[in-house]
């Protein structure tokens, strides 16, 4: 990979490890409801998922907008595609969906086709997340909406790792992403972009049961990328664990969720 285009290419080509950390972190449940309620989903509606990864939520937006509607995801990493077409399948909905590999950023619809888009963490990661957001307004009809979630990698907290072995790992990983500070942005690149109505809400649960522990795994391994030594990566990982272990751990990363109206 090239480390100038490490964090779009590390999408494009995901490790088994790295693999099965996103088959559990992408799974639909119940406690995601907050995440996407804001998009107003309908049964019959046209509705994007940017970004599909391996189907979790396609399934349940799939699920939603019923035989009625129709479901068209992309995303970069063929094999996420692969695995999405199959829970689509088993699900039940494959025949209202229509999933696509595609090696750019660009949305492989007419204008004005979809009622809906939903965007789920992939914000951080694009060249150009301005065209990009441009690309929705393109796609989405009058009237429409676009609902976007994303976090923001300057108001994370992760103890007990503190503020300095934070920044470290942070700064260490930075590679893996283009605009980390991407939640911030949305409002005011939602308004540049032509969307008439923009709303913003943040979501800073406390995870302090290790649920995203996959998360700071895959860190460690950018932060390896990134030029961190494996061994100090390992300590960092192993002093988490323990604090999971010993009850004393506790993570909170902001989720902004944007809603604009075309």
């Amino acid at each position: 990979m090239d480390d100038n285009t490490y964090y779009r290419d590390h999408w494009a080509e995901v490790d088994e490890e790295r693999l099965a950390n996103y088959q559990q972190l992408f799974q639909w449940h119940p406690a995601m409801e907050v995440l996407i309620s804001g998009a107003d989903i309908r049964p019959g509606q046209i509705i994007v998922d940017y970004g599909c990864g391996p189907g979790g939520l396609a399934v349940e937006l799939a699920r939603r907008v019923g035989d009625k509607g129709h479901l068209y995801g992309i995303d970069l990493n063929e094999q996420f595609v692969t695995l999405a077409r199959e829970k689509l399948a088993a699900s039940g909905a494959a025949a209202w969906s229509t999933l696509e590999h595609v090696t750019d950023d660009n949305i492989p619809l007419a204008n004005a086709t979809a009622d809906r888009l939903i965007c789920k963490n992939v914000l951080e990661y694009v060249t150009d997340h301005t065209a990009v957001i441009r690309e929705f307004h393109r796609v989405v009809k009058p009237g429409g909406l676009v609902h976007v979630i994303d976090s923001d990698w300057g108001m994370i907290a992760v103890e007990p790792l503190g503020r300095d072995k934070l920044d470290e790992l942070l700064k260490a990983a930075g590679c893996a992403y283009k605009t980390p500070l991407i939640g911030r942005l949305l409002y005011s690149e939602m308004k540049r972009a032509g969307f008439s109505q923009v709303t913003v809400k943040i979501i800073a649960s406390a995870d302090t049961s290790g649920r995203l522990l996959p998360v700071l795994k895959n860190f460690a391994g950018y932060a390896q990328v990134g030029g961190m030594g494996r061994a100090r990566a390992q300590a960092l990982l192993d002093e988490i664990s323990a604090a999971i272990a010993d009850g004393t751990f506790m993570m909170v990363l902001p989720q902004f969720l944007v809603t604009a109206r075309k």
